[in-house]
């Protein structure tokens, strides 16, 4: 008996795979882009969990691991997070010198990792790539790179891309006439000279975001004078982000206490604009600000702000407000006009004479590819992250099937450990290349659909933050009003554990071709490795890899007073000569 319309297995093909539903049956290739802190966890994790069955290669533009922390040298650079948090998941370091470890030191530590996981094997250096393409009918990437020492072109292929090509390393100067017409030492805080030299010289300073706070207190008492450019506002914390409990408790020798702390400060009561605690901070924060700036109230009239702290990403400024009210330093808030030979001349007609030009100025975080990329039906990476950069968690990119990016659009939380997001979105690949290997997949894509109800989603519950009030950022594309493109839609926790649950239906499959359109033809032989390569057949039994329940307790009462033992033994060997009783709502097992 069957229902009208109901279809007949017999009009499905079902190829047999002549091999155990255990073996993918290939070798997928991987390409990553980039050899920072992405990387060397890619290098380091996709070898621990997919082994022998990728042949993984990193491309990586620069003579050396290390991304961010390689290329940024000014004076001053460190992270802003504590540092024993800033380390990965699976490499603790106790041994940094600072609270805020500075950027040779971290590029050092990054070095250490890479060598003892043997990761440089996995690389070529100097090896920027080019383009890469999209192949629908092979289901593979072509990719072109430039092999800098040998000035030569080399094609490849993979089946996966991964861009690990960061946030912080697409800079460029401002736009502004005349800069390259200034005569002294004129320098990027991205591409900075570390023979420079500011004693004894008129330096102007350029910005006073997460890089200016860190350079100014580091040439403030080698200079005759510092110009210090500054029209945005910016919160300083009292001591750094999140870290004021953290000292209280000495947890600078524990990284688990120091992670707890930050966890703590994004709980949703600190998150919440408007929440108590939320109004607490910012009251600290402005008392903190206004005894440091007292003596100068220009400087505090212009950086206090009117929004929430946390709502540009906290700046840890460890000696910024003491060195900037010192007598060397002239706070301008002016907009700049124009650089000539001499100096800058600002809006109101202004020429400032100085002797070098530092600009902190920050990069171009807009999310457009860092080379040109084609994915599916011929649509470009920027097309789909400009104006509106979007993004699956960050990670998966719409019209780019097998493509992962780190630290895409609305990727990370708003405060926190930056290798434990990293290490998320890698668990979250790690996840789905599985995926593909065991379900015999050609290409796995993420559904438009889902990119734009995740956005969505994104907006709505930023807007009650707050990462969502009204505030000039890059996270908003200088619009104070606009859609904030930087954070994931809560905390840590939250994420990683969307992360190890992946929602298979939210992606496009096309399958390889040797299931006959048939998904099922995956289950293969009817058999496993194991029935060939003479590994044990029951490893089913080992005990690491028995989940075992735990054995529940009864409370009871012996001799007058409440014991919990376990129910196998008040039901099986209860002691001797003792009067065991099952209290109310108990049973024996």
């Amino acid at each position: 008996m069957v229902y009208p319309g109901q279809l007949h297995y017999s009009s499905f093909k079902a190829p047999i795979l002549n091999r155990p539903i255990d073996d993918p049956g290939r070798k997928l290739r991987i390409i990553c882009v980039g050899a920072g802190i992405s990387g060397v966890t890619t290098a380091i994790r996709f070898r621990q969990h997919l082994g022998a069955n990728i042949d993984l290669q990193i491309y990586e533009k620069n003579a050396d691991i290390g991304g961010v922390w390689l290329e940024n040298r000014y004076p001053g650079v460190a992270c802003d997070i504590p540092a024993p948090c800033f380390a990965f998941l699976f490499e603790d370091n106790p041994d940094w010198s600072e609270y805020y470890a500075g950027g040779k030191e971290i590029n050092a530590y990054v070095q250490r990792v890479a060598t003892k996981y043997s990761v440089r094997k996995l690389m070529k250096f100097q090896h920027p790539v080019q383009e890469a393409i999209w192949h629908e009918d092979e289901g593979k990437w072509r990719l072109k790179i430039h092999d800098v020492q040998n000035d030569k072109m080399i094609d490849d292929e993979a089946d996966i891309v991964v861009m690990a090509w960061g946030m912080l390393n697409n800079w460029e100067f401002p736009k502004i006439p005349g800069i390259s017409d200034f005569k002294g030492a004129n320098m990027h805080t991205a591409n900075y000279d570390e023979s420079f030299d500011p004693t004894d010289k008129v330096v102007a300073l350029v910005g006073g975001g997460s890089t200016g706070v860190q350079v100014l207190p580091h040439i403030q008492e080698k200079a005759k004078r510092i110009h210090h450019y500054m029209r945005s506002q910016n919160w300083i914390a009292p001591v750094g982000f999140g870290a004021g409990e953290l000292e209280k408790r000495d947890a600078l020798e524990y990284r688990r206490g120091i992670e707890d702390g930050i966890m703590a400060y994004m709980a949703e009561s600190g998150f919440t604009y408007g929440s108590p605690e939320q109004q607490k901070m910012e009251v600290n924060f402005r008392a903190h600000m206004n005894r440091a700036l007292g003596t100068r109230p220009e400087i505090l009239k212009t950086l206090l702000p009117d929004f929430p702290p946390g709502c540009r990403r906290l700046v840890p400024g460890p000696g910024y407000l003491e060195a900037v009210v010192k007598e060397n330093i002239e706070w301008i808030p002016e907009q700049i006009e124009k650089v000539t030979e001499e100096g800058i001349v600002t809006k109101d007609g202004t020429l400032h004479e100085c002797d070098a030009i530092i600009w902190a100025t920050g990069f171009i975080c807009d999310f457009r590819s860092r080379f040109p990329v084609t994915g599916r039906d011929g649509i470009t990476w920027n097309q789909v992250m400009d104006p509106e950069p979007e993004a699956y968690f960050g990670v998966l990119v719409d019209k780019m099937p097998n493509c992962f990016l780190y630290f895409g659009p609305n990727c990370a939380p708003g405060a926190g450990n930056a290798y434990l997001a990293i290490e998320t979105e890698c668990e979250l690949m790690i996840s789905c290349i599985k995926k593909m290997l065991r379900e015999k997949i050609k290409s796995i894509c993420i559904k438009q659909q889902r990119v734009k109800q995740y956005v969505a989603h994104v907006n709505e519950y930023l807007k009650g933050t707050i990462f969502g009030q009204p505030c000039k950022s890059w996270f908003k594309r200088g619009d104070p009003t606009g859609r904030n493109i930087a954070y994931y839609p809560g905390n840590s926790l939250n994420l990683l554990h969307a992360a190890r649950n992946p929602r298979w239906e939210d992606f496009d499959y096309i399958y390889l071709d040797e299931l006959g359109g048939n998904p099922l033809t995956w289950l293969g032989n009817g058999y496993t490795m194991a029935d060939y390569d003479g590994s044990s057949r029951t490893s089913y039994l080992d005990p690491a890899v028995i989940d075992y329940p735990p054995i529940p307790k009864a409370d009871v009462l012996v001799d007058g007073n409440v014991k919990t033992e376990s129910y196998e033994k008040v039901g099986i060997k209860a002691p001797a000569n003792v009067s065991v009783v099952l209290l109310p709502g108990t049973t024996a097992a």
